[in-house]
């Protein structure tokens, strides 16, 4: 082989290689293609989850803030409630006392009451007796 023969050889195996080369780097070029697609398609994916859960977290923040406002509404209704009870427990203690001094007066005038009742009676008596006697 002359070199001729060998230039010509070498150039066809160096054309034959750039070739190769091309095409293996066409083909890594698609598959990073359609990995580059498929991530992309999984972050739009993604994407879409994570407005769905941003459309819901604001829904629950709305819901909080709302039970929120009822829960501060039932704190301002029981402090209310809280204050009416104390008021009624007060003039329930005063009826009681009220009631006591009643008792006592009661009952004070109740044993005066039998006390005369049975004078009356000791009276009725003697009389009874002076009058068959008699």
């Amino acid at each position: 082989m002359g070199f001729k023969e060998i230039c010509c050889t070498l150039g066809t195996e160096l054309d034959n290689e750039v070739i190769r080369i091309r095409a293996d780097q066409t083909e890594l070029g698609q598959q990073l293609t359609e990995r580059i697609n498929g991530v992309a398609n999984q972050v739009k994916a993604l994407d879409g989850k994570v407005t769905l859960l941003d459309t819901r977290v604001g829904r629950l923040e709305t819901k909080v803030d709302s039970l929120e406002t009822k829960v501060d509404s039932l704190e301002t209704k029981v402090d209310r409630l809280d204050t009416r009870l104390t008021a009624v427990e007060t003039k329930v203690d005063a009826l009681e006392t009220k009631v006591d001094a009643l008792d006592v007066k009661f009952t004070g005038k109740f044993d005066a009451l039998q006390s005369n009742q049975s004078e009356m009676m000791q009276i009725l008596i003697a009389i009874q007796r002076k009058l068959d006697v008699n």
